[in-house]
């Protein structure tokens, strides 16, 4: 997509946390807010003065010894996601809140957006399932990056925000052009000097997976207040994303790796065991899962305890969820022990960490 285009589209971008469905959305996102200037096509791609930023100037006591992958951290499935009406299958019942308020009073520090090319449009929505389960906080890619870059402005000392993302593919568009207009969109909202990208990490190495197991990741003080966006995909996609196997050179996104790729460094393994254990301890950063909605609706408090346990004894940095607030009518929701929001990592952080060096919402 041409920067000029993509900038006549973010005129219409929404700001708000409101819900709103697929159809309709561009409407409702121009009611809400339809303040962000279009001249993003001067320049290399960026942000406008609508997007202020506090000042970061703010350390934590051991930002130059703790690294990326020593923390953990909640995350959200179907981060957007609202319950479809009427309901259907207990798979899709649940609602999450927006995303800025999932990071403000949740304590989230990674979000799941599932991406649908829309070829009417030319820019991508988010959202479900087609037809069926469609409803949205936020109803396009650039909606959610930009509640995401406006809470992280406000908040600018934060740990890195993890971002998932999964794309559903067009029948229109080869993997190639839907992920050049991917990073455009994440451009269009997010400066590089926001994002952790693979050539952050790899820096002078040959490949991502030697900088890893001889420097390891960056240090929370050279990250944070940054963004660090990841792809859930298919193993053919993965590897044409990773330029057909050889690496993520020049890339913004991290793509899901099998151990022995060059460009291991990110991995989903959605069942807490030992290969997630196994892939911690290689140094690498691992999303898995843990309480369901199927799980919480029909499983007892003690059940559910014992899972999310199993989930953060393996050391996997992110711990994602159907439920990360309370709902009347399960018995347990998900919430990081001693995080604030995250917290230390059993496999990997040091015995100096606290979970305030890591994130400390008070400063």
């Amino acid at each position: 997509m041409a920067r000029a285009a993509l900038a006549s589209l973010l005129v219409l971008v929404g700001c708000g946390g409101d819900p709103v469905g697929v159809d309709g959305g561009v409407d409702a996102a121009v009611e809400r807010d339809a303040g962000i200037d279009a001249g993003l096509d001067a320049g290399p791609p960026g942000v406008d003065a609508s997007f202020e930023r506090l000042d970061a100037d703010v350390t934590h006591p051991l930002d130059d010894v703790l690294r990326l992958n020593q923390l953990q951290a909640e995350g959200t499935h179907n981060s957007y996601h609202l319950r479809p009406t009427p309901e259907t299958i207990a798979d899709w019942s649940y609602d999450m809140a927006p995303l800025d308020v999932q990071l403000g009073e949740q304590g989230v520090r990674k979000v799941e957006l599932d991406l649908h090319w829309d070829s009417a449009t030319g820019r991508f929505r988010v959202y479900h399932v087609d037809l069926l389960d469609e409803r949205t906080t936020c109803a396009t890619f650039l909606d959610c990056l930009v509640v995401l870059r406006r809470w992280s402005d406000a908040h600018p000392w934060h740990h890195p925000i993890f971002v998932q993302i999964e794309p559903k593919g067009s029948r229109d568009r080869t993997v190639s052009e839907l992920m050049v207009s991917m990073e455009e969109e994440i451009l269009a909202v997010l400066p590089e000097e926001l994002l952790v990208t693979p050539d952050l990490v790899r820096g002078d190495a040959a490949t991502l997976a030697e900088a890893i197991a001889t420097r390891g990741w960056p240090t929370l003080g050279e990250v944070r207040g940054r963004f660090l966006f990841f792809l859930n995909c298919d193993r053919a996609w993965c590897v044409e994303y990773a330029h057909d196997g050889a690496g993520l050179d020049g890339r913004l996104i991290f793509a899901d790796a099998e151990a022995d790729d060059p460009w291991a460094a990110v991995r989903i393994l959605n069942t807490p065991g030992p290969d997630v254990r196994a892939a911690v301890e290689a140094g690498l950063i691992v999303r898995t899962r843990a309480v369901s909605i199927v799980e919480a609706l029909s499983s007892d408090r003690a059940a559910l305890e014992a899972e999310l346990t199993a989930a953060l004894e393996t050391g996997a940095q992110i711990i994602s969820t159907d439920v990360p607030a309370p709902r009347p009518d399960v018995p347990y929701f998900v919430e990081m022990p001693g995080g604030t929001p995250s917290r230390c990592n059993p496999v990997t952080a040091p015995p100096e960490c606290t979970s305030e060096a890591i994130e400390d919402p008070t400063r």
